[in-house]
């Protein structure tokens, strides 16, 4: 009872003050209620709730409360949800919301977990309850926990004191939580001999943590490289649980956010879970929450003054009028822009398609990224063929020779996977007049890589057609066509040895091809996530053995988001909300395809008026040729 009313009846004050004409009495453990019959039954059904979320949590914090008697829903966990530790004072330790209570689950099947999401949501004591239970029961020799030293604000040099003693303040929140399940005398003995390890990511590297339970607090403020580096410390019967708030980031400027990244890639992985908190998981005071809307409340304005005011980061929409413009096209992704007969000016927007369909809202930086991924390619393949790339005067264009384009898309694949496994699945046996063989599994490797041309429709699908076809119908001369064929095997060669020396392997792509008088031209983009399919080598024979997907690199994961939420295209199929998360994660995706692809770092262009910026120096290229 003490408990339910609060320090000197404030919680119980407050619980009359919301319900008018009731008057509350409490006599050792009862509490009496009278008032108007009809107020009362609503006081009853409140009450309930606020005493079943009590007896299960053996606590009602102020904001539960609050929020019963405004109606809201509040997770309390079911009979069987136990105690995860005891604090050195008694209290049992719970999850203390759904994504807390599907922490604790993931981490009873799957031995990594990452924890994503706004600061007091009690990701990081969740994670430290669920390490120390771990070692009390001998499940792990040993519990590790590690933090990024980055600053948010001071320099490291400015504390006083040795590394130790520098280091110590931003590892803090880790000893509080230690201190709260573990009596003082047993911590110092434990972490005197190193059972409890409390130190710096970068003090990770060539360690290899078997036996133990791995915490990484404050992932945010990681890189791709160094989650790379930590997650591949992993051994023989450790746990890891990897935790951060996208929202609190103080990486410099320019520097990828690695968590993100990572959750991305690993989104699917068997044996990994991944558990996104939300606001409404905040544990903290109750003030707190409030001000964490409050602050996406002002970011959101800030946000939409920024898109009234054309500062929005992704492009989606382009209207320029370059020096010698004659026409402009606007496909699918990309707008081109005819200069004089002679160039073409191929704007790389942000705009995304799947299935036919271009996406309600632009993925930001997703076509500078295309466009750089394209110009590397082009420039590592011009001694197998010439191409139309004269210069890419800005990280969203690439500006180029005009040519005549054949009307086929000259597709290659080195496995079966995607529509051709579909369609083999299906009980086809043929493809573009190419016979395949029985027995063939998902994601097997051809003999031989296959050509699978199909049609080059300006608007709706492209449809499969044989080699033989393309001939006959004279889409294609059959001199031309031998010749595309021969580059499209050398393109894909060389496509397939860049891709191994970054660990990834060339699944399938497409070329497009186009006359310049006499001579055949590669055009277009070559070997982007839009256009090609990456498999990761390591593990790929492991997973093919065991029937188990491919981890991948290309936009695959958009079609599989829109396919989980019911669209595939279809007619009456409507395409699922793209909230700012799921953009961000695209984004994050992306450029994680970027940085595996070309083994290049990313940097973002930060422009405040992108199409100021496009305009300028496409003029300025036209101008000075």
């Amino acid at each position: 009872m003490a408990e339910f009313c609060g320090v000197n009846n404030s919680k119980l004050n407050y619980l009359s003050s919301r319900f008018a004409g009731i008057h509350l009495t409490v006599r050792s453990n009862w509490l009496r209620a009278m008032g108007n019959t009809e107020v009362l039954t609503d006081f009853e059904s409140k009450l309930n709730s606020l005493v079943d979320y009590q007896k299960v949590h053996n606590t009602l914090p102020r904001e539960v409360l609050e929020s019963v008697l405004k109606g809201e829903q509040v997770w309390v966990a079911s009979s069987d949800v136990s105690t995860i530790v005891h604090t050195t004072d008694g209290r049992p330790i719970k999850p203390r919301g759904m994504s807390q209570h599907r922490m604790v689950e993931a981490m009873q099947h799957d031995d990594m977990v990452f924890a994503v999401g706004p600061a007091g949501s009690g990701k990081t004591y969740i994670a430290i309850a669920l390490a120390v239970k771990a070692l009390k029961s001998k499940q792990v020799r040993k519990i590790i926990l590690s933090r990024p030293a980055v600053e948010a604000g001071e320099k490291l040099g400015f504390l006083p004191g040795d590394m130790k003693e520098k280091i110590d303040p931003y590892l803090q929140p880790l000893y509080d939580a230690l201190e709260d399940m573990i009596p003082g005398p047993k911590l110092k003995e434990l972490l005197e001999n190193k059972t409890i390890e409390i130190a710096p990511l970068a003090f990770m590297r060539g360690r290899t943590l078997s036996n133990a339970f791995v915490i990484l607090d404050e992932a945010q403020n990681t890189t791709i490289q160094q989650m790379k580096m930590f997650l591949t410390r992993m051994g023989h019967n450790a746990k890891f649980i990897i935790t951060g708030d996208p929202s609190q980031i103080d990486l410099p400027d320019k520097v990828a956010n690695g968590l993100m990244q990572t959750c991305s890639i690993l989104d699917g992985v068997e044996g990994i879970s991944i558990i996104k908190f939300s606001q409404s998981d905040i544990v903290r005071h109750r003030l707190v929450q409030r001000i964490v809307n409050a602050f996406e409340q002002n970011e959101n304005l800030m946000n939409n003054r920024n898109n009234e005011t054309g500062m929005s980061k992704a492009v989606t929409q382009t209207d320029f009028k370059f020096p010698g413009q004659k026409s402009v096209f606007h496909g699918k992704v990309r707008d081109v822009y005819n200069i004089s007969d002679k160039y073409l000016a191929m704007v790389v927007t942000d705009r995304i398609s799947a299935f036919d369909v271009v996406l309600p809202k632009g993925i930001p930086f997703k076509g500078q990224v295309l466009n750089q991924i394209a110009a590397k390619f082009l420039d590592a393949t011009k001694d197998i063929i010439p191409n139309w790339k004269v210069a890419t005067p800005d990280p969203m264009v690439t500006v180029g020779l005009k040519c005549e384009p054949f009307k086929v898309e000259m597709v290659i694949r080195g496995y079966i996977t995607g529509s051709a496994w579909r369609d083999y699945k299906s009980g086809k046996r043929e493809i573009c007049g190419i016979k395949l063989p029985e027995g063939l599994r998902e994601n097997q490797k051809f003999a031989e890589p296959i050509i699978t041309p199909t049609t080059k429709a300006d608007a709706g699908h492209d449809m499969n057609i044989s080699r033989e076809e393309i001939i006959a119908q004279g889409i294609v001369s059959e001199a031309d066509y031998k010749q595309i064929e021969d580059y499209t095997r050398k393109l894909f060669q060389r496509g397939t040895e860049i891709a191994a020396k970054q660990g990834l392997i060339l699944v399938d792509t497409k070329y497009e091809f186009g006359k310049l008088g006499d001579k055949i031209i590669l055009i277009d983009e070559i070997h982007t996530p839009d256009s090609s399919r990456y498999f990761y080598a390591e593990g790929y024979e492991e997973r093919f053995e065991k029937g188990e997907a491919q981890r991948q690199l290309s936009k695959e994961f958009v079609r599989q988001w829109l396919i989980e939420n019911g669209f595939q295209g279809q007619a009456g199929q409507k395409v699922p909300e793209m909230t700012d998360e799921k953009v961000a994660e695209i984004t994050a995706r992306y450029i994680e395809l970027y940085e595996n692809i070309t083994g290049e770092k990313f940097v973002k262009d930060e422009s405040s008026n992108i199409e100021s910026r496009i305009e300028k120096n496409v003029t300025d290229f036209l101008k000075s040729e």
